[in-house]
Order: C-alpha cells, then sequence, then structure tokens
C-alpha cells in the first residue's frame, strides 16, 4: 500500500508476457503450498466436494509425485475441485460449536492445528451467522494482514497519535478439551478485524485482564476503550481521549459510516466531552463498568485542552471543523467505497478537503480479498495474490467451475464473482461479491478492481431483479432533493394492492420543496435502467416507490441497536441494501419523520 504521498502508477490495460508469467507460477506456488498445507485437514479428507479432487491426485501417482509439479497440480486443481458455499462447510465448523468440544474432532479441521479466532459475520441482513475458523500462517503467506495491520496503526515520524477505534470483544470463546480434560486453547469467536488485531499482535484471551490496563504509544485511547461492548459508549470513549490530544494524525474506524457516527457524538456532545477533560472525569456510561477503572486511570484533568477545545467551540459551520481541533490531522482510515460512498460529504465537512480518505482494502470475514491501490481514489483496489487464490466467475456465464477466469485472463471493464480457495481451508468458495476489472498493476500484474455490489442482493416484487448497484444509482439521482441522503435501504412496500419499493433514507440536511417528487424520479430512473422494471411496472404489477425519510441519527441507533441483538462486537454492523425481515422494517417505520 502506497504512503499518503506516495501514488502508484496507473493501471495498465493488458499483461506483458512477463508479467502473465509471473501471475501464473505465483498462483501455482500458493496453490502447493494449500494443497500440502491443508491436505491433512478434516476436511480436505472427508468432504464430498473434494472427492474428485482426492481421486485425481491418487490418479496422477499421489499426491507428493504432483506436487513436483505445479502445472500439472494446477489443472488437476482446476478440472476437478467445484464451486462450494457456506452449506458445504457447516457441518465441520459446527464441530467448533458441540458441547463440549473435544480436541481431537476439531485439530487439524479446516488447516492444520486449532483456529486462533472463529471470524464470524454480522447476520445483518437476518440471515444465520456464518463462522470461519482463522489460523495463524507463516509470515510469506499472510503478506496482505502484514500490510493491512501496518498501514492501520503506523508509526508518525512527528510524533504524533493515533485514534484507533477497533474492538477486542467476542462473542463467545470455544474450549476445546483434550482426553486428560485439559483445555488446550481458548478461541475467541469474534469479528475477522478483532481476530486479526489479535493474532497479529498475539493478544490471548487469557490476557485480557492486562491489555485492559495498557495504552499503546502511539495511540489516544487505552486499549480498555476497545473492550466496550456498548456501540455509543463505545465511540465516547474513543471520542473523549481524541480531543484530549491535541496530537492526533490518523483516525481509524474501518469503515466511513462508525466514523460518520463518531462524528456525530462529538457534534451533539461536545460541552460534556469537553467537561470531561477539563475535570478529567467519566460520565455515567452503558456497560463501561468492567473497565471504568482502567479508563479513569488514562484520564487525568486537561484544564488547558478544555480551555482550547472552548476557543476553538463548534465551529461546524464551514467545512474543516476537525482540523482545527487536530491541526496535525492528515488521515482517516476508512472504508469509503461502494454502499459506503453516500456519507462522505458529510464526513468532508468535518474534516475538510485536505485530509485524506484513506480505505484499507476489501477485508470480510473469510479472507483478505484487496488491498487500497491509490489513495485519491477510493474506489480503486488491487486483489491480493500472495496468501489465497482468487479466481473469477463471469456474471454472464454459467455458474460453474470450468467458466472460471484466472487473474492473468481477466478482460478490463468485465464484471466477475470473486471465488476464493483460502489459507484457512476454504475450497473455490462462492463470496458472492462482484467487481470490475479496472487494469493491471504495471510492478506485477495483479489486477485492480472496483467493487460493485454483492451478487445474491437484490429485491424482487414480480418478475424483475433490481440489485444493490441499481438501488445506489437511483437513489443517487433524488439523493440533493431530499437533504443529501447519508445512508438508505430498501424494502418491499405491501400496504397498496400493487406493491412497490420503499426507500428507508437519512438525509444530512433538510430535504427541499422538490422532495415530493422524488417517487416518481425514482420510479422513471428504474425503468430507464432496468429493463424488467420497466416491463412489470408497465404490466401495472410494480407501482411508483415510497420514500421514507428517517430522523437523523437513525442508522446510528440501528447499529447499536443489531449489536445488542446479534451479540456482536462494535465495529461490523452494516446497514443491509435490501430488508425482507418484519422486525427491522416496523423498527424503521417507527423512525419515519416524513413519507413521500
Amino acid at each position: 500500500m502506497s504512503s499518503v504521498n506516495e501514488f502508484p502508477p496507473s493501471p495498465i490495460t493488458t499483461l506483458t508476457p512477463e508479467l502473465t508469467d509471473s501471475l501464473h507460477k505465483r498462483t501455482q506456488a500458493v496453490l502447493s503450498y494449500l494443497v500440502k498445507t491443508n491436505s491433512i485437514s478434516t476436511f480436505f479428507k472427508d468432504a464430498d466436494i473434494l472427492s474428485d479432487f482426492r481421486g485425481a491426485l491418487s490418479a496422477n501417482d499421489g499426491l507428493e509425485t504432483i506436487l513436483a509439479d505445479p502445472e500439472r497440480l494446477f489443472s488437476t486443481y482446476h478440472e476437478n475441485v467445484g464451486l462450494s458455499a457456506y452449506e458445504n462447510y457447516l457441518p465441520f465448523v459446527s464441530r467448533l460449536f458441540e458441547k463440549p468440544c473435544q480436541t481431537s474432532s476439531v485439530e487439524n479441521l479446516m488447516a492444520p492445528g486449532l483456529p486462533y479466532f472463529i471470524a464470524h459475520s454480522s447476520g445483518t441482513s437476518g440471515g444465520a451467522t456464518k463462522h470461519f475458523p482463522k489460523y495463524r500462517h507463516p509470515e510469506h503467506m499472510s503478506t496482505s494482514t502484514s500490510q493491512t495491520m501496518q498501514a492501520s496503526n503506523p508509526v508518525s515520524k512527528r510524533g504524533g497519535k493515533n485514534c484507533i477505534a477497533f474492538s477486542l470483544g467476542y462473542r463467545q470463546v470455544v474450549t476445546p478439551i483434550n482426553e486428560e480434560g485439559d483445555v488446550g486453547r481458548q478461541i475467541p469467536v469474534c469479528l475477522m478485524s478483532s481476530g486479526t488485531i489479535r493474532m497479529y499482535s498475539e493478544m490471548t484471551v487469557e490476557r485480557d485482564p492486562i491489555y485492559k490496563t495498557i495504552r499503546i504509544p502511539n495511540n489516544s485511547s487505552p486499549l480498555a476503550c476497545s473492550f466496550i461492548p456498548n456501540y455509543k459508549s463505545f465511540l465516547f470513549m474513543h471520542a473523549l481521549f481524541a480531543l484530549q490530544e491535541p496530537q492526533v494524525e490518523l483516525i481509524n474506524t474501518m469503515f466511513s459510516t462508525i466514523f460518520r457516527d463518531m462524528c456525530r457524538i462529538i457534534d451533539e456532545q461536545w460541552e460534556t466531552l469537553v467537561q470531561c477533560i477539563e475535570a478529567g472525569t467519566i460520565p455515567e456510561l452503558e456497560s463501561i463498568e468492567n473497565v471504568r477503572e482502567n479508563l479513569q486511570t488514562f484520564l487525568q484533568p486537561s484544564p488547558d485542552r478544555a480551555k482550547e477545545l472552548r476557543k476553538i467551540g463548534k465551529a461546524t459551520d464551514s467545512p474543516g471543523w476537525f482540523t482545527k481541533i487536530w491541526p496535525g490531522l492528515r488521515t482517516v482510515v476508512a472504508i469509503s467505497s461502494g454502499p459506503f460512498a453516500t456519507v462522505v460529504p458529510e464526513l468532508r465537512h468535518y474534516i475538510g478537503p485536505d485530509v485524506v480518505l484513506q480505505t484499507l482494502g476489501i477485508n470480510c470475514s473469510e479472507a483478505f480479498l484487496a488491498l487500497a491501490y491509490d489513495n485519491r481514489d477510493p474506489s480503486l483496489y488491487k486483489v491480493v495474490g500472495s496468501d489465497d487464490i482468487i479466481e473469477f466467475l463471469p456474471i454472464d456465464q454459467p455458474e460453474e467451475s470450468e467458466y472460471l477466469t484466472q487473474t492473468w485472463n481477466v478482460e478490463v471493464g468485465k464484471k466477475y464473482e470473486v471465488i476464493l480457495t483460502t489459507r484457512d481451508g476454504f475450497w473455490r468458495y462462492r463470496l458472492g461479491d462482484v467487481v470490475e476489472i479496472v487494469g493491471f498493476d504495471p510492478r506485477d500484474g495483479q489486477p485492480i478492481i472496483h467493487y460493485l455490489e454483492r451478487r445474491n442482493v437484490h429485491i424482487r416484487l414480480a418478475n424483475e431483479i433490481t440489485t444493490e448497484k441499481q438501488l445506489q444509482d437511483a437513489l443517487a439521482s433524488v439523493s440533493q432533493s431530499l437533504g443529501g441522503v447519508s445512508e438508505f435501504c430498501v424494502s418491499p412496500d405491501y400496504r397498496r394492492s400493487i406493491p412497490r419499493y420503499a426507500f428507508f433514507v437519512e438525509p444530512h440536511n433538510e430535504y427541499d420543496s422538490t422532495a415530493p417528487r422524488a417517487p416518481a424520479t425514482l420510479h422513471t430512473y428504474l425503468q430507464q435502467h432496468n429493463e424488467n422494471y420497466l416491463k412489470e411496472s408497465t404490466a401495472g404489477k410494480i407501482d411508483k416507490p415510497s420514500v421514507h425519510v428517517l430522523k437523523q441519527g437513525t442508522f446510528s441507533d440501528f447499529r447499536e441497536w443489531k449489536i445488542r441483538a446479534t451479540n456482536s462486537a462494535s465495529g461490523q454492523i452494516k446497514v443491509p441494501p435490501v430488508v425482507w425481515d418484519e422486525v427491522t422494517r416496523k423498527w424503521l417505520e417507527e423512525r419515519v419523520l416524513q413519507e413521500f
């Protein structure tokens, strides 16, 4: 990843023979490592979806023989490993949650040894939570993790501080028991980000009481903040310690929506925060009892800093208020592309035009997919080619493994679903993310991509299918008339005889006099850009959308509500683009200020 002051070369559109050969050899090397390493796993030996692969390896003189011929191994893999989904792994992964969990049952389950942690999906869309065992790997197979961790908490050459708002909490701890009845390892079930930080820094669950007493020298917040389970309290305390520190240079919240929520807390609770800094006191906040004493240790009275902050005041009328609070603020690390781009105008109001809004990469619970390519364009990502096998399924081809395309064969401008074979024992796993190829890095040939959407996220009321990207683009056509939409979701609206799409929107500002025309504008846009929507609406099967304007702060409250409901840590809850479940829909309807 490039630093703020260094920019990468422009992507090229055609690979040279040398780059093609390099990509080919790199993929073969990674595949050889994965097959050799994970062939001892229970999943590799027993899973039905790998039976053809196992048979082909045996027919080709065995594993050791074929490992000596990388080209032959790749050919055998390509021809005999089909696409997989989470259902193929669930019978194996579920062994980790048996009561009691026996070490003999889960050791070498997906990869050698025991997992260091188990990543869980957010389950925001109402589906069942998925679990992904994550294992420690050698340094040469963990380059994306190392790069991401180094970029997420860099050491300033000027002595500046970082505000790192990451959670270290977990949903539960899995404790496999050996034949003697002893617990060999405590395995946290947590967010991918939480587990990655723990694994990279070798932070075991057993030592959590010690971590809660520590503040990393270049961080504004003590680690105790990262153990606060309540979302609003978590953000308040990170904001409090950041405000106390005038030398903050970087703020890292992972997602732009979380940073926006922190901005609003600073805005709305400014006087309370300044008073706490002046007196060195912590207010009564929910769910901080277990770390309150640890937090108090680091919050000493700072009357001079409080005086500085009062002199600055709530300068929210002009962009760049935060650069007055922190004159050295240079970078905000937060994913701000795709569905997270809508909050960027509001963020810019707080940080101004010169602070770099930087994305670490596309990091999902399953694997690290891509790293940010160019800080000037947060939508550009470079595919990681060193840790996992990443393949591409053209979205206009049958959903079968024989149509998979390799990194050196993808076409610029074409859209693909990402397929993963991972270090952690998943084989040709359908990630469901759709990307568009922008070009290739001229230095090593890796594809440069735009993230587009989730393949399986759409709304359908008749015989049309409207994708997440189409919904985003449609809303962009009316965003300004609705006050600048910062977040939204869509739900089916069956209150009339003809169904319609219900857009729930949270604006940054007041909507204007043209807002009542938004439903008609959305309807026209969808008709012009979705042939089947046009056909079904013309036939009277879909009516004009309804638009529901939510009160400001609704989606921040949604994140807090979902964290409570799912027992998840702060940091990964996202607003689902399409809401189907009745509970969430009713929750949103209770917060509607105006309907058009």
